[in-house]
Formats: structure tokens, C-alpha cells, sequence
């Protein structure tokens, strides 16, 4: 996404609703899809919309619930280096495969 996205906000905007399926069908069907293929490549944002779809279908989100409050605490520090030591203070605390 990064090496062939030119604007900013590229995590921000959507793709195409019928690439980001299509590419949905092709992870469901074939675990590993050519993202090279132009389509893609045309319509990069459809990459970033379905890893975003992704996320928002875990049944437990990525940064889980229980320390959903410790996050947001963190999130809020207004010194840029403090906020920083205290997300990773706090991402040491996720579940193994969430932090993985």
C-alpha cells in the first residue's frame, strides 16, 4: 500500500466497493492474491479498505477490549514521548497473538 500509494491519507480513503470484494474473494478462495495485478495496483485504497474490513470483523478487536480504557488513557498524553512509552507499555500487555 505504502510503496505504491501517492496521496496522503491512503489508510483514510476507500477503495472501490467491487475491488475490495473482488479481492476479498480471491484471499477467501486462495489464501495469497497477486497484488501486482493492475487492478490493484489502479486502486491501491481497495487494499487498505478490506485490511480495515478485516480488522472490524475480529470477534475480539485487535487492541481487545479489556484494555480498551489503558489505550485511549495513552492515546491522550499530550507529550509525544510519553504518549509513545506508554502505548508500548501498553501493547506489552496484549494477548501473544494480538501482539504478534
Amino acid at each position: 500500500v505504502e510503496q505504491h500509494g501517492v496521496v496522503d491519507g491512503i489508510y483514510r480513503l476507500s477503495g472501490v466497493s467491487s475491488n475490495t470484494q473482488r479481492l476479498r474473494t480471491e484471499f477467501e478462495a486462495q489464501r495469497s492474491p497477486d497484488l501486482s495485478r493492475d487492478i490493484y495496483l489502479q486502486d491501491v485504497h481497495c487494499v487498505s479498505s478490506l485490511c480495515k474490513a478485516y480488522c472490524r470483523e475480529l470477534p475480539n478487536p485487535l487492541l481487545t477490549y479489556q484494555l480498551y480504557d489503558k489505550f485511549a488513557d495513552a492515546v491522550a498524553i499530550q507529550m509525544e514521548e510519553a504518549r509513545l512509552v506508554k502505548i508500548k507499555e501498553v501493547l506489552k500487555e496484549l494477548p501473544a497473538p494480538h501482539y504478534r
